[in-house]
């Protein structure tokens, strides 16, 4: 089937499957499922056997098994947190089972003489294996059980969806997987000797074969598994990585396509477009370095002229600027907003959250009003009364700078010549959303020119793919005189050492950041660890100020919270990993991350980044869990023994191998289902040629692709998110 469209039935919305209800609907929105045929693309994090039941006495550190037995006996114990901990035994050895997060009915059922079948991985603990929060359930002595004959998928959910169910929803889409519409050329096809469309979907979901007791896939999930070249199990008939490097392929190469599709056009549009253009005569910019106690890097003095030259075009700037932490990306958003601002236009100046946008507008008016450049904050948080006088301003034009959240492109707020718009830190957005921007911000027949910034260092190369329709600038030079930042790696089992150092940190006037992180797919259980890690904490420090943000919590919440943490009130802060992306607190300066090993290069040193932006030397302290695998010792030294982010990505990439894959989103707004912008370079070229082939002898099918695969994970288009 060659049609450019999805068949009727998978076009349906997913109220259409049977059991799906707008309550359900909703969550799926959340995982940018919409349609029943994106349940087919809704890809595997990973796959799990559960079609052989291990002996206790087999087990290994690290694997994930299931197990079955019965329990000994079981216990209330508290060591720094209150924890259930079950003895399995099931003839050949026994297994602690630990619970930390269990309700009293639980407590009851996980009694002794109770069977269990349980899922989970195994871990040490002193002595013995144990499994932390496993899977478990309830048998009956009479009755067989029967187990699973083919591999489970695990696949990206949301809170209150579980995976039983999602497997259920996707089971029934696979029923209409044969109406799925080829979409690539056929000579693309036959090119690569790619699979049917059907085929490639239907065993990436169900993979067949006969799976061995270690399976040849990782953690990260089916890209890792699709490309593993160190599997007993690669290029054997009926092995797992086999049939998932076939039928991956695939996916991977027309995932890459609808990225490029999308990118061509976006950059096809672009070049369609008239800007105002802005002469060189920025005298402001010249007045500010006079007054400031430092001089710019010649890195930034570089980007800065690129900008400028941009400014000086009737086409409007696109532009990417990315800089390490501290790198001084304030600056030199500074002096393009200056450039356009001395030619006569308004600047709009856009961060993710009220409190960094606060940040910068304090930044601003601190350099910016002694020049008598008036700087305007947009709050969500102000009065109605507050906010008109300020709009009218704008309108007025007697504000130059507009800074606030996405709330400055609603339709109540109007620039009388908007030049500039400068996106801070925006990852979620992708290029879609930018385009959106650009078309709000449209006067007459001319588009402002955008400046978009990113914290997150990864190699040219791949900037170059994943933000294809931007230019791109690297402040790749800090300034001197930066803090030094002392990375160490510690065994979880050090955790009161850490205490106590916090401790000192404390009484000497000192802030703290606790990042807390478990790897579970519910941001429940998230928000419970960093909740009973936060009251651990306050009462092993009782005269220390805790203070607890996570992701549950509303944005107003948050913002409070951060806001007391930057105003010196709260001194320990518990955190999920909601800080990645957050304020200026000069006063911190010591960092610990938990379960350190589990999180990415990227994300580890953006956390790290919160820290050492004072006058005192810092710390960021890095807690695992023991035994450290090869590739985690590895990402755990590179963050010791460099604090370079640009260096890191090199180091990062060089670890990209079977089982290790950093998130496509910490590679900024690109977001990937099963393709990896770092592992498949390799393919671009040939995924160049055949975008292409589509523009020039298939045009009706590049909205079907990029509908396909650039679906937004909150289910809006661009447009309806900017329409609010």
């Amino acid at each position: 089937m060659t049609e450019a469209a999805e068949p009727d039935f998978l076009q349906q919305p997913v109220t259409a499957l049977r059991g799906v209800g707008d309550a359900v609907a909703e969550k799926l929105v959340r995982l940018g499922i919409l349609r029943v045929a994106d349940l087919l693309f809704h890809l595997p994090l990973r796959y799990q056997d559960r079609t052989r039941i291990y002996p206790i006495a087999s087990l290994k550190v690290g694997q994930e098994v299931l197990v079955e037995g019965e329990i000994e006996y079981a216990e209330v114990v508290q060591r720094g947190r209150t924890m259930l901990l079950c003895y399995l035994n099931d003839g050949s050895g026994t297994l602690i089972l630990r619970f930390f997060h269990f309700t009293s009915a639980q407590k009851y059922s996980l009694r002794k003489g109770v069977l269990l079948r349980c899922f989970g991985e195994v871990r040490q603990s002193g002595m013995k294996l144990e499994m932390a929060h496993p899977e478990c359930h309830y048998l009956k002595a009479d009755e067989h059980e029967p187990i699973a004959n083919t591999l489970t998928p695990t696949y990206p959910t949301t809170e209150g969806l579980q995976q039983r169910s999602l497997r259920r929803l996707i089971d029934l889409a696979l029923e209409h997987v044969e109406e799925l519409p080829d979409l690539l050329p056929e000579s693309v096809v036959k090119q690569h000797r790619f699979p049917p469309l059907a085929q490639c979907v239907r065993m990436l979901h169900t993979p067949q074969g006969n799976p061995s007791p270690t399976l040849p896939l990782s953690r990260e999930g089916v890209r890792d598994a699709a490309l593993s070249s160190s599997s007993p199990d690669k290029g054997r008939p009926g092995g797992v990585s086999f049939n998932l490097e076939i039928f991956s392929r695939r996916l991977i190469f027309e995932e890459l396509l609808a990225h490029q599709l999308g990118v061509q056009q976006a950059r096809h549009e672009l070049k369609q477009v008239q800007a105002h253009t802005m002469p060189e005569t920025n005298h402001y910019w010249q007045q500010l370095l006079r007054t400031l106690p430092f001089a710019p890097t010649d890195a930034q003095n570089r980007v800065i002229a690129e900008i400028t030259t941009d400014l000086q075009q009737t086409v409007p700037m696109n532009r990417l600027v990315q800089g390490d932490v501290g790198s001084g990306k304030t600056l030199v958003a500074v002096a393009a907003a200056l450039h356009a601002i001395a030619n006569g236009f308004q600047v709009a100046l856009m961060a993710p959250t009220e409190l960094l946008a606060e940040q910068h507008y304090q930044n601003l008016v601190r350099w910016l009003e002694p020049l008598g450049v008036e700087t305007v904050y947009i709050s969500g948080n102000q009065t109605p009364r507050q906010r008109r006088r300020k709009v009218e301003n704008l309108l007025l034009g007697i504000g130059h700078i507009a800074v606030g959240t996405h709330a400055l492109f609603q339709r109540t707020v109007e620039f009388l010549q908007l030049g500039l718009i400068i996106i801070d830190e925006q990852h979620r957005f992708g290029v879609h959303q930018r385009m959106a921007l650009r078309e709000k911000g449209k006067q007459g027949d001319h588009y402002p020119h955008q400046l978009v910034m990113t914290a997150t260092p990864i190699p040219r190369t791949l900037a170059m793919t994943a933000y294809g329709d931007l230019d791109y600038s690297v402040i790749d030079e800090l300034p001197p005189g930066r803090t030094p930042i002392t990375t160490v790696a510690l065994n979880n089992e050090r955790r009161d050492e850490v205490i106590e150092r916090i401790s000192a940190a404390c009484r000497e006037g000192r802030q703290v950041y606790w990042v807390c992180t478990l790897i579970e797919e519910s941001e429940a259980l998230q928000c419970e660890a960093a909740e009973v890690t936060a009251a651990m904490l306050h009462e092993r420090l009782p005269h220390v100020a805790v203070g607890l943000v996570h992701g549950r919590l509303h944005g107003s919440e948050k913002e409070s919270i951060m806001r007391q943490f930057k105003l010196g009130e709260i001194q320990l802060l518990v955190a999920t990993t909601v800080i990645e992306v957050g304020v200026d607190v000069p006063n911190a300066s010591l960092m610990v991350i938990e379960n350190a090993e589990r999180m990415g290069l990227s994300q580890l040193h953006q956390l790290r980044g919160r820290v050492g932006r004072g006058s005192v030397a810092s710390s960021c302290v890095l807690l695992y869990q023991h035994p450290l695998g090869k590739t985690a010792r590895k990402r755990l030294d590179a963050m010791r023994t460099t604090t370079d982010g640009f260096m890191i990505a090199d180091i990062d990439l060089e670890l990209r191998g079977p089982g290790e894959v950093l998130g496509t989103r910490q590679t900024g707004d690109v977001r990937l289902r099963i393709a990896s912008l770092l592992r498949d370079q390799h393919l671009l070229p040939a995924v160049q040629t055949a975008a292409r082939e589509v523009v020039a002898h298939y045009p009706e099918r590049v909205e079907a692709l990029t509908q396909r695969w650039l679906q937004q994970p909150d289910g809006e288009t661009a447009t309806q998110f900017f329409q609010s």
